[in-house]
């Protein structure tokens, strides 16, 4: 969901064709609107795989279950914006891996704490767990619905904005399009100069090596 207090499609729209010159345009900016929308819709996406907003982690503790392996996505996860996953084990949180190969599915006879995960259309883990555990997911939020005029904005207003008062500028030839892709360039210089950690998430990025084959449990 949208964070509180965020500006609105249609608000940040109004501002824009303000900004353009085009309000007194009324029911003649069909047009107008259809182009300067897309710019917000499609910058939001844009700056959110850009940068990574700290405001939108979040943490979800999962209760993992004896020989569950599948786990559904929280409806406000983007799976592909991971940050970490992690099991509490005898009181330490443990990172997971990510990537399950084929020959870690062969060990169909080992059940231990979850030592690995993949994002596929659930999230699954590996080896099937031998008792509850809980398992924490940090992550991005995903951006919320942006098509409606009262749908809120998720990222930084002013960025979004700037990025899309920049491109709307540029498009209609306006001379003064560069200082305000100049403003943008400033708030990401700031935002980023503001963060701890520098965590960041890099695609198919499979951290350490190999673990070991989990200890085998005799049912017997």
């Amino acid at each position: 969901m949208a964070l509180p207090g965020k500006p609105t499609l249609g608000e940040l729209r109004a501002e824009l064709l303000s900004r353009l010159g085009f309000a007194a345009q009324g029911a003649a900016a069909g047009t107008l609107i259809t182009t300067v929308d897309s710019y917000l819709k499609r910058g939001q996406e844009y700056l959110y795989w850009k940068y990574d907003f700290n405001e939108l982690r979040r943490i979800h503790d999962y209760t993992v279950n004896p020989g569950q392996i599948l786990y559904d996505w929280q409806d406000d996860m983007e799976p592909r914006r991971l940050i970490s996953v992690q099991v509490l084990f005898n009181g330490v949180w443990e990172p997971l891996t990510e990537g399950i190969e084929w020959q870690h599915d062969t060990y169909v006879d080992s059940r231990y704490h979850p030592q690995r995960y993949d994002r596929r259309d659930q999230l699954e883990i590996w080896p099937e767990p031998d008792s509850n555990y809980t398992l924490r997911v940090e992550y991005f939020q995903r951006l919320a619905r942006f098509e409606q005029d009262g749908d809120r904005c998720t990222i930084d207003d002013a960025l979004l904005f700037n990025y899309a008062l920049g491109k709307s500028k540029r498009h209609y030839n306006q001379p003064d399009a560069q200082d305000y892709f100049d403003e943008v360039a400033d708030l990401l210089r700031r935002l980023k100069s503001g963060e701890h950690g520098n965590k960041r998430y890099v695609v198919g990025e499979i951290p350490g090596a190999p673990l070991p084959k989990p200890k085998v449990v005799d049912y017997t």
